[in-house]
């Protein structure tokens, strides 16, 4: 039964589902604003995850960082023992503190080296006590000089013991292997080397300066191993306050004036530059090519080909070019037999050898007697045979220039026999 005019069907399914042609709204939204939705869903993502992690504190051996390779354990335990740890932002701060009446323990860990030589000075002799972690050459010359950098402490072997009387390492007793090796006059935790001794604790003035190159030490991940936790909290808690000083970027001492590019190039550069500069001239006038004068001559300039031919072949004799002329001449006469047989231009060399010895048929003339190229028995009586001419164009190759000479006459006898008949 059908419908009534201008009456649709009722199409919908039994179920009660929307019919296949049509969508849902929000899968037309979906379909439409889906990507944008998901892009923004990214975005929002990274944004919250660097709010996250710039909200914490990260760096290496940080009071504020409870991470394995923070030191905020070393500085609760120090705050529950009375001392008071004090964690400055910057060298004005850092300055500010240590001019305070009450004697002060100063931590400087400035890994990066962010503090200028300059800056260094304005530290010395401010504390009670001054602790350097890990420091560099820079920043022993100027805070602790007479201690040298010896390189890496080795990490082979069991703990390092003390070997020395200095309180802290003393009642240390040993700590794990690792971090920087100093020498100096005073070394504790020191290990056999090649040289003079190195330790991994130095002390200058009288126990004032103290050099750790035992970072590790004071990390979270690793307090807890030998006698780890008690250099550190002898190290550092020998006084009411502790100023927990790790320079950042924002320490970096700028130039008054902006430096040239050129400037910052080691002294050696501008004369090596030259040398080189010199050496590479008298080198392309050395082995450069030395043209002569132009020469002006009318065009077009008509060459005949008698001319060009003979030009390569003095070429082919010069280098003894014995094979390359052989194929040359085997791919001339092929190609002139084929044009006078009129075999066309597709046809191969067994194509033109089998029209040559059709064309000879069995009159065909002889070879020149006594060639080294004949392919047949010598004499005005020999004649060409199918296997005769099969070495003679495509087989035989001459391996001198009086071979080549021979085999060269006998095609052209061969060529114009085929062209006399």
């Amino acid at each position: 039964m059908t419908a009534p005019a201008g009456v649709l069907p009722d199409t919908a399914p039994a179920d009660g589902t929307a019919p296949s042609g049509t969508r849902s709204p929000l899968r037309q939204v979906l379909r439409r604003w889906g990507f944008w939705f998901l892009l923004f869903l990214l975005l929002a993502g990274m944004v919250v995850l660097q709010l996250v992690r710039s909200a914490g504190d990260t760096r290496g051996l940080s009071p504020g960082n409870a991470a394995p390779d923070g030191a905020k354990a070393v500085a609760e335990v120090l705050r529950a023992q009375g001392v008071q740890v004090l964690v400055p932002q910057s060298l004005e701060e850092a300055g500010g503190l240590l001019a305070g009446r009450e004697p002060a323990t100063l931590l400087l860990h400035d890994a990066d080296g962010y503090l200028q030589p300059a800056q260094l000075e304005l530290l010395e002799d401010k504390a009670a006590r001054l602790v350097l972690v890990e420091p560099s050459l820079p920043q022993l010359r100027a805070l602790a000089p007479g201690v040298l950098p010896a390189g890496l402490v080795p990490g082979d072997g069991g703990p390092l013991p003390a070997d020395c009387s200095v309180p802290g390492p003393a009642a240390a007793s040993a700590i794990s292997r690792g971090g920087l090796a100093y020498r100096a006059d005073s070394l504790c935790f020191t290990f056999d080397t090649p040289a003079d001794p190195a330790g991994a604790y130095a002390t200058t003035g009288g126990g004032s300066t103290v050099v750790l190159g035992a970072g590790h030490v004071l990390s979270n991940g690793r307090i807890t191993e030998q006698g780890n936790a008690a250099l550190a909290l002898h190290t550092l808690g020998s006084t009411a306050r502790l100023i927990w000083y790790q320079p950042s970027a924002d320490d970096v001492q700028l130039t008054e004036q902006p430096r040239e590019p050129l400037s910052l190039l080691p002294a050696w550069v501008h004369p090596v530059s030259l040398w080189l500069l010199g050496t590479g001239v008298l080198a392309m006038l050395w082995r450069g090519r030395r043209l002569g004068p132009l020469v002006t001559e009318p065009l077009p300039v008509v060459v005949p080909a008698a001319e060009t031919a003979q030009g390569r072949a003095r070429l082919y004799q010069q280098s003894k070019a014995v094979a390359r002329a052989a194929a040359n001449l085997r791919a001339g006469t092929l190609a002139r037999l084929a044009a006078h047989l009129r075999l066309g231009p597709g046809a191969d060399a067994a194509a033109v050898v089998h029209a040559t010895a059709a064309a000879l048929g069995t009159a065909a003339g002889s070879l020149p007697s006594g060639q080294p190229g004949a392919a047949g028995p010598s004499g005005p009586s020999a004649r060409y045979s199918p296997p005769q001419l099969e070495h003679l164009l495509l087989t035989y190759t001459p391996g001198t220039e009086a071979q080549l000479a021979a085999w060269a006459r006998d095609l052209l006898a061969l060529e114009k026999e085929v062209i006399r008949r």
